[in-house]
């Protein structure tokens, strides 16, 4: 069969004809003085000659109805009374061409239903579709599209909160669902023609068939359930419906153009907040299902009368919860009774105006964080409390300002944010690290610094892309979010102006508090004690260190004598003493004025990694590129 690389020459090649009739008709009975002009003051008879396709536009008129609206120049001889007697001229005039087409397992009934003069199209929100036949969608019409899907397919769920039952919406609408061992990365796929796949027969024994598709096959990797959880498979199951129940009109036009379009596969999407104009049509499909298919699992209204009857319920029966904890339980309970993840529930109560669910579910450097509230309206779009420890590293350490403020104490990283260091918003945990306080964690904007943020699956998707899914599914390791300070941010500002006021706080408990208070004066003196404190002998910290007992001796006994930097830190650190008596060691050994991008690191690994080894900071410190270089053991 013939190819053709747009609609405009599939017309032209096939309807030329019937085109050509149709507007030659037209236009000999058009008033002659139409087609007057200078030259010409009275029109005999007017010829069309030739006719080219230069735009086609497209409604969906229901039930697998096109109109096609065909943009045409004409050719056109004119022959009239000039002041020099008959003569004949050639004209150019665009038309347009009106077409009714059935579109299902190819063009049928095709029917010009109207000619006109030119004029430009009025273009129809909810009918017009794009040169692929691609519906329109707006983010801003999203709830409605989504309530209008199951307004046709499950209107029960717009009457009262309920999981959807997706497997029933699959059949209702015509579909078929088999498990396939599909490509690693892609969770499903729909098919729009015939096409021989395997499908699992029996999943657990990895028994397969070989099977022909028809129209409306669905094939979906039962990896989604194994691997992730039944709300992704809802969701995937859901996002294939989307594309069948939206998308047939684009794969039956390309099998019209090319005929070897059969199916499409879902692997990755482009970021939820949209994409670009000129995107190809396939990554405009993949965002409204992404779009669609949570909204269709959660519809608005139901999901807001949910989610307020587990709040209110909550509040009564735990009274002495945080705000936040409460929102994390409601989220959680969200997420069960409508089947999805707990990530895709946080994410549709956000986007239902509950700005106090940024704070639930956050993960960060491996773990998830305890919840946190703020302020309504203190965070914009893209923008984050959290920061995980390498951007924190680097942010800090890149912002003069932040940097002496940490350097000093005045802020400090904790429950990965970047706080003030008092102690209404600091204490310390049962292992001596510092974290928020049950106060900060319900006043976030109060106390921590606003980062803006930029995310991806990986460093290597500079293109914005990340795995399909994304929305539905556990925050993992993959996910990169570089952070970057915003000192123009009015909380940022507000918290630096209070840099007067922060005093150098140290967080510790009631014995740190104590041993403080008992620490001799002087570095050899003070480190002796904590010697003799912990039961390290010098022999012990020389292995520990990679410090020579010598040397040790020589800072015990010679309190005033030089002492590399690099030592010191090593010393500490071997001691595996809490941050506050690593830093008073450091200080008596003359480095507490020290400012420098090594000085920041090290206090960064004092306060967040006291437990390490010297090789484990080590490590760190290469990986940061910071030119320090701790005592190495000798062979």
């Amino acid at each position: 069969m013939a190819k053709y690389e747009s609609f405009k020459a599939y017309l032209e090649d096939n309807f030329i004809d019937d085109m050509m009739a149709r507007l030659s008709s037209f236009v000999v009975t058009q008033p002659k003085d139409s087609f007057e002009n200078d030259v010409i003051s009275y029109v005999t008879w007017v010829s069309l000659q030739d006719i080219h396709v230069s735009g086609v536009t497209f409604k969906d008129m229901g039930n697998d109805e096109l109109e096609i609206r065909a943009t045409v120049d004409a050719d056109i001889e004119v022959a009239g009374k000039t002041r020099y007697g008959q003569e004949t001229f050639e004209d150019c005039k665009c038309y347009n061409i009106f077409f009714r087409a059935l579109l299902q397992n190819g063009l049928h009934n095709v029917r010009i239903t109207n000619v006109s003069e030119y004029d430009v199209s009025r273009y129809e929100r909810d009918r017009s579709l794009s040169q692929n036949l691609v519906p329109y969608m707006y983010e801003e019409d999203v709830e409605r599209h989504a309530e209008d899907f199951l307004r046709r397919h499950y209107p029960k769920a717009l009457m009262q909160p309920m999981a959807l039952p997706v497997e029933e919406i699959v059949a209702s609408m015509g579909m078929k669902l088999y498990f396939a061992p599909l490509e690693e990365g892609v969770f499903g796929k729909t098919y729009f023609g015939s096409e021989k796949v395997i499908v699992y027969t029996n999943i657990l024994r990895k028994e397969t068939c070989e099977i022909v598709t028809e129209p409306g096959t669905m094939l979906i990797n039962p990896n989604v359930y194994f691997m992730y959880n039944i709300g992704t498979a809802n969701n995937t199951i859901i996002h294939e419906c989307v594309h069948w129940d939206r998308h047939r009109k684009p794969f039956e036009l390309q099998k019209i153009l090319q005929g070897d379009c059969n199916h499409i596969s879902c692997e990755i999407v482009e970021v939820y907040e949209g994409i670009p104009q000129d995107a190809p049509a396939l990554k405009w499909m993949e965002w409204q299902a992404n779009q669609l298919a949570p909204r269709i699992l959660m519809p608005a209204e139901m999901t807001k009368r949910k989610l307020d009857e587990c709040l209110h319920r909550l509040h009564a029966e735990y009274p002495m919860m945080r705000n936040a904890e409460l929102m994390e339980l409601a989220v959680g309970e969200l997420a069960t009774f409508f089947m999805v993840s707990a990530i895709a529930a946080k994410i549709r109560v956000i986007e239902l105006g509950y700005d106090e669910a940024h704070g639930v579910q956050v993960f960060s450097d491996g773990k998830y964080l305890p919840p946190f509230s703020f302020a309504k309206g203190t965070l914009g779009k893209n923008q984050t409390f959290v920061i995980d420890e390498k951007n924190a590293i680097f942010v800090i350490f890149m912002d003069p300002v932040l940097r002496e403020l940490f350097i000093d104490g005045k802020i400090i990283y904790a429950n990965s944010m970047v706080c003030l260091n008092t102690a209404k918003y600091i204490e310390l945990n049962e292992n001596d690290m510092p974290i928020l306080t049950r106060y900060a964690l319900e006043h976030v904007d109060e106390c921590c610094f606003v980062f803006d943020r930029n995310i991806s699956a990986s460093t290597s998707y500079s293109d914005t892309f990340y795995r399909r899914c994304f929305l539905c599914r556990d925050v993992t390791s993959d996910t990169f979010i570089e952070a970057n300070y915003n000192p123009n941010h009015k909380d940022n500002q507000g918290k630096i102006t209070r840099r007067d006021e922060l005093s150098k706080v140290v967080v510790s408990s009631g014995k740190i508090a104590e041993i403080m208070e008992e620490l001799p004066q002087g570095f050899g003196k003070t480190l002796k004690y904590h010697m003799e404190r912990l039961d390290v002998n010098e022999s012990e910290l020389s292995y520990r260190s990679n410090i020579s007992t010598q040397t040790i001796s020589k800072y015990i006994n010679q309190g005033s004598c030089e002492k590399k930097y690099a030592n010191v830190v090593a010393i500490c650190k071997a001691l595996y003493m809490n941050p506050v008596f690593m830093e008073d060691l450091l200080a008596k050994a003359g480095f507490d004025k020290k400012y420098d991008q090594v000085a920041y690191f090290v206090k960064f690994l004092i306060w967040n990694h006291p437990d390490d080894s010297v090789e484990e900071w080590q490590s760190k410190i290469d990986d940061a590129h910071v030119n320090l270089k701790l005592p190495e053991r000798k062979e």
